[in-house]
């Protein structure tokens, strides 16, 4: 076994240790209090388990205890989106936007954020609600019972629910875990390399990638899923001539651009490999070229390495407004490189709309089908080398790449075709919400490459900014009230089965 497999099986032991823990506990709150922190730890610290069934069944106890009375009508033809949080930035939001512009007009769909705190909510969504007269509804009560409550009364009016919340969020378990709730719930598995909860209150699984089976199935013990995909715009994006997109940007129109968009973290080196040292390699190999990079901070060490190494030709931008400005970016660029090691489907998405070529080198977490399946997807570094230096040089190999990205994610994304599937998701989810027990099933919780990538990326990059100093004081609290009455023997606690204290 190797360091990274024992550093995730010495988390697994952590869990479970901390499952036992709560089993102990008696009193309901408390369980729910700890059962948070475990969803947390298991979504930010992999530990093999996609998902757990003891967690669940704790939920599911609590959203029964919880007797409130329901409306048993219902608006036709309604659709309420459940979200933790809309972000101007990144793809999750974008695929919500997308879904309800995309949606049939006699529709009406709304969405309601559970915790939006202070995060800007997108005019683009904003938009598209009102465009299908529906309702932007922010919870805003601390109190996961109260807003589980708020939730369920507020769901009960619409004739479908869509999940699209955050891995770790209990609030939708606890609205829906109980037959009491009538209305169906589709999960869309937008997180589907990681740990989630919401497996019990799932009527409809609709995933975004065929490679969502190889984790769905024998991870999460789930075969009925339904490959929805995501939507791409219901409209032509405007192409601009790539010369003026560069003058636009004040770029050296006889340089070849190179772009690519992500978090900070998905461009984590990792196993001795790096993407920075991909785009050293590409420099080397292709003269007159300027590459920009869209969403990490300048001022990062791996970045500013790459500036210094390179003599100024890798740069980072940070984030650019996905609708002021990105797409010039996307426009003026000669080649989209996707992110690695893991990747951005809709940023490739993106580039494609814009009749920009792209190229994915093969990641640990899977693609997706439209690249996988096509000549833009690089199995290998030096595959991903010599393509480079094709689209930058051989125009008939560059139209051929670019034609045939375009056909496959026409074939499954396109308006027309991802709205009958949307159409056959609705068809095919049961008319009538059930909770599922699945106290009796076992865990696939195998250790395999993914985890291990994931894990080292989360680690580095999400711990720090994601366990602040108002969550570490919360755990602690409820540490030293619930299990040990001890202030230092509850830290002691936190160090063992917590490894970012």
């Amino acid at each position: 076994m190797n360091k990274e497999e024992k550093i995730i099986q010495k988390q697994q032991i952590h869990f479970e240790n901390l499952l036992e823990q709560i089993n102990k506990t008696k009193n309901i709150e408390e369980k729910i209090d700890l059962a948070i922190i475990a969803s947390d730890y298991a979504t930010y610290n992999n530990t093999g388990y996609y998902y757990s069934t003891k967690l669940e069944k704790i939920f599911v106890d609590y959203a029964k205890s919880i007797k409130i009375e329901l409306e048993n009508d219902y608006k036709p033809n309604t659709f309420l989106h459940v979200l933790t949080t809309a972000f101007t930035g990144g793809g999750h939001t974008r695929v919500v936007e997308k879904w309800i512009e995309q949606s049939p007009k006699n529709q009406i769909h709304s969405v309601i954020c559970i915790n939006q705190e202070n995060f800007e909510i997108p005019k683009k969504l904003n938009n598209a609600i009102k465009e299908k007269n529906g309702e932007l509804i922010l919870l805003n009560n601390d109190n996961l019972k109260d807003r589980a409550i708020e939730l369920r009364k507020i769901a009960s009016e619409y004739e479908y629910i869509i999940l699209h919340t955050h891995m770790e969020d209990p609030t939708s378990l606890v609205a829906f875990g109980t037959e009491d709730f009538k209305r169906p719930v589709i999960f869309y598995n937008h997180a589907d390399h990681m740990f989630w909860l919401g497996k019990s209150i799932t009527d409809k699984l609709a995933t975004l990638r065929e490679y969502a089976d190889t984790i769905t199935i024998p991870k999460r013990n789930i075969t009925d899923s339904f490959m929805l995909g995501v939507p791409i715009e219901a409209k032509d994006r405007q192409i601009i001539d790539k010369k003026i997109a560069k003058e636009k940007l004040n770029l050296d129109v006889n340089k070849k651009l190179i772009v690519s968009a992500g978090g900070s973290h998905k461009y984590t080196p990792m196993c001795g490999k790096s993407f920075v040292d991909y785009l050293l390699n590409i420099i080397k190999e292709n003269n007159n070229i300027k590459i920009i990079i869209i969403g990490p901070s300048p001022k990062e060490k791996l970045w500013e390495n790459a500036y210094k190494k390179s003599n100024g030709v890798i740069k980072t931008i940070g984030q650019v407004d996905y609708n002021n400005g990105y797409f010039d970016y996307i426009n003026a660029a000669d080649l989209v490189i996707d992110s690695w090691p893991m990747s951005g489907g809709t940023v490739m998405i993106d580039a494609i709309s814009c009749n920009t070529p792209v190229l994915a080198l093969k990641n640990p977490i899977g693609q997706f089908d439209y690249l996988a399946k096509s000549q833009a997807y690089c199995k290998t570094e030096n595959e991903l080398y010599k393509k480079t230096k094709l689209i930058l040089n051989n125009e008939d190999f560059k139209n051929n790449l670019v034609n045939e990205v375009k056909k496959n994610l026409e074939q499954d994304h396109s308006v027309e075709n991802w709205g009958k599937k949307l159409e056959k998701l609705i068809e095919t989810t049961p008319k009538t919400h059930t909770v599922k027990d699945i106290s009796n099933e076992i865990e696939n919780k195998e250790i395999d490459n993914a985890a291990i990538c994931l894990n080292y990326i989360y680690n580095k990059n999400f711990l720090k900014k994601h366990y602040n100093k108002k969550f570490i004081y919360k755990i602690f609290y409820l540490f030293s009230k619930y299990i040990l009455k001890n202030e230092k023997k509850a830290y002691e606690y936190l160090k063992k089965y917590c490894k970012y204290i």
